[in-house]
């Protein structure tokens, strides 16, 4: 991000003109960022800048190695235009994708190339400050063991469940207490830029930018793991909802005196649809003893979601039921979103997609029931084929796309 820097610097000294010639760069470089690879004539539309002016200003920045040109782009006839994006490693990115039971660590540049390897830490988050000491020991334990030095970061992005501020960071869920921010604390802690983002607001990001969602204006991506959430695509654009806490579709009450949530209300669609709903039917059944693999498979192991799931694939008759019945339960649920949202297309994502193949039916069959057929028929389910990497792509890209408006804010 040094080079970053230099383009703006310190204005003290500086002519106007050469000022004014770093902003245009500053944007020239958040458009070529946005549009992940741009053509010249694509630049001047967006930046509404001459030829002359544009070519001057990508001469000096492809001579800087700020800009590489990647390929030709597509023509409708004639020489296919040059195509130009950021060069690597201008951002070094530590993502960290925190859920309910592990953490998820990997350095990323500005084009998401993976710079040292993504690796797994189980952790249980807690809604206190308990568990906070061990986290940060976890961070500074991949640090170490991955030799990373602090002052070639260009800053940390994270993603977690729970009610995150948009503009704050704080999280009121997670490693929540009355006046702590834990944005501003895990700044302190690490001296580094640091930017918190709910996973579902995460999950979207990823499926926008590189999966199901490019080109889609209007969509949903529910995210399914120990929990269940929702991201909102309007207009092309993530919604966010006033503070930030827009698709917390987990917590809306489906059941009249039902089970009591974490969040304190009962009924919840989370303690229906939900990995924790399916581990905890699970659990209770196999104490019935209820005939499954699932025990003899992973009996002397805490029983997870995965641990269904792949009980399911490989075939046994119980987990095919649960996940088969929670995907009919999700199924009623996507049908009344699919009511208010109206969207063009839904992406399952989360550890449940990988057993995708078992819910589809369940799910169609209840929007059929539930959903109106002009809605519906107008509506595409997909599964998410980002893989265990999509959220840090995702924090990357938030990174630097936060870091470019801030920047231009200030100048």
């Amino acid at each position: 991000m040094k080079f970053i820097e230099k383009l703006l610097g310190s204005p003290t000294g500086l002519s106007k003109k050469t000022t004014k010639s770093a902003k245009k760069k500053f944007h020239l470089l958040k458009a070529v960022y946005e549009m992940d690879k741009a053509s010249v004539n694509d630049l001047m539309k967006r930046l509404a800048l001459s030829f002359p002016t544009l070519n001057t200003l990508m001469v000096d920045l492809v001579e800087r190695k700020y800009l590489i040109q990647h390929e030709r782009g597509e023509s409708l006839g004639g020489r296919k235009p040059n195509l130009y994006q950021l060069n690597d490693n201008l951002f070094k990115v530590l993502t960290i994708e925190i859920n309910r039971k592990s953490i998820l660590i990997a350095m990323l540049d500005n084009n998401c190339n993976i710079l040292n390897e993504p690796q797994t830490y189980q952790f249980e988050i807690s809604t206190d400050l308990s568990e906070l000491p061990a986290f940060l020991i976890i961070v500074r334990r991949y640090l170490k063991e991955h030799k990373l030095d602090l002052d070639l970061i260009t800053g940390i992005s994270i993603s977690m469940p729970g009610l995150v501020e948009r503009n704050s960071g704080e999280n009121y869920t997670y490693f929540y207490e009355a006046g702590f921010n834990l944005e501003k604390h895990i700044e302190h802690e690490f001296n580094k830029k640091t930017i918190i983002v709910n996973d579902a607001k995460a999950a979207t990001l990823a499926e926008q930018a590189y999966g199901k969602l490019k080109h889609r204006k209007d969509a949903l991506v529910i995210r399914l793991d120990w929990g269940i959430s929702l991201g909102i695509v309007a207009n092309g654009e993530i919604y966010m909802g006033k503070d930030g806490f827009s698709g917390e579709m987990g917590h809306i009450s489906f059941v009249n005196e039902g089970e009591l949530c974490y969040c304190g209300k009962r009924g919840c669609l989370e303690t229906l649809v939900s990995g924790t709903a399916l581990v905890n039917k699970a659990t209770k059944d196999i104490e019935l003893g209820i005939p499954t693999l699932i025990n003899s498979k992973f009996g002397d192991k805490p029983l997870t979601p995965d641990h269904i799931i792949q009980s399911a694939l490989d075939g046994d008759q119980y987990a095919i039921q649960l996940i088969s019945e929670l995907g009919s339960k999700l199924g009623r649920a996507i049908s009344l979103f699919m009511q208010v949202f109206n969207p063009e297309t839904i992406v399952l994502s989360g550890s449940f997609a990988r057993s995708s193949m078992l819910m589809i039916t369940p799910i169609q069959q209840q929007i059929q029931t539930y959903s109106m057929s002009k809605i519906s028929s107008g509506c595409s389910l997909q599964v998410s084929t980002m893989g265990p990497n999509g959220q840090l792509y995702a924090l990357s890209r938030h990174f630097v796309n936060s870091y470019f408006e801030e920047r231009i804010g200030k100048n």
